[in-house]
């Protein structure tokens, strides 16, 4: 079996003990029927009855849904287990010749039951199947999810975002510190681990102020399509990200106050 995508170690694992089960559960099996061969068909089940299996003897079938391929089942693969069973599953299909050896459902779970052994390796198979579903569902997850993410470092002085510039990216610093500046007024300070320039991500609007290296730091980029996903799907990360900003805001509106009293003339 094939999986779209690339599978992490623990999915590639599953594949292969799903691949020696399989092995195990055919073995001196008869299926009485013979092989058959389909090129182009939308879904198999069209053409059978659903209490059939079918084992993969030449070419490959399709676990498709809307269209998109999920799974591709070679030579030596059991196929249309969960549609054996009636329940609502993505089409088996293919789009050139594949030959397949059908099996009776009832035949083949009297095979299973009739050997301690084989019981043992059908639910082993089961467990496995369950497994690799969590699996291949948290490797999607995880590829939607990463970001394509850059490090990036600045000596003391130089720009990190400069306020009016469109906002493609987040950044995170990683190391340092950063000066925050409204027209030219300094109004905040960014230490390790916090986030900046996450307004423009969900406004679409200009920087509102200009990031400055305050020392030799690192900084993470995200580009600002990927941090906008991360946090649909984190929304751990959106909090800590609100609660970053609220604490910035409070500073930002201590200190206008502060410059406000300043500039008010002495009686």
């Amino acid at each position: 079996m094939y999986l779209s995508g690339q599978p992490s170690p623990s999915t590639a694992e599953l594949l292969s003990r799903m691949q020696y089960l399989t092995q195990q559960l055919l073995k001196d099996f008869d299926p009485n029927e013979a092989s058959i061969t389909l090129e182009g068909i939308d879904d198999l089940y069209d053409y059978f009855d659903r209490d059939k299996l079918f084992i993969v003897q030449d070419g490959m079938l399709h676990l498709s849904k809307n269209g998109q391929t999920l799974a591709s089942f070679e030579e030596g693969d059991l196929v249309g287990v969960s549609h054996s069973f009636h329940m609502q599953v993505p089409i088996l299909r293919t789009d050139e010749y594949v030959e397949l050896v059908p099996i009776d459902r009832d035949d083949f779970l009297r095979h299973i039951y009739s050997d301690k052994r084989r019981q043992h390796f059908w639910s082993h198979y089961l467990i496995c199947q369950n497994a690799l579903l969590l699996n291949y569902l948290s490797d999607q997850a995880r590829q939607e999810v990463k970001p394509t993410a850059g490090f990036q470092n600045f000596s003391a002085g130089e720009v990190i975002i400069k306020q009016g510039d469109v906002g493609d990216h987040v950044y995170t610093i990683i190391s340092g510190e950063a000066d925050v500046f409204v027209d030219n007024v300094k109004v905040g300070i960014l230490s390790e681990d916090e986030v900046f320039g996450a307004m423009a991500a969900f406004t679409r609007e200009p920087r509102t102020a200009s990031v400055i290296a305050a020392n030799h730091c690192t900084v993470m980029a995200v580009p600002q399509d990927d941090f906008v996903v991360l946090i649909e799907a984190q929304p751990k990360a959106a909090v800590n990200l609100i609660e970053n900003l609220a604490r910035r805001i409070t500073i930002m509106n201590q200190q206008l106050i502060e410059l406000s009293g300043q500039g008010h003339p002495r009686e």
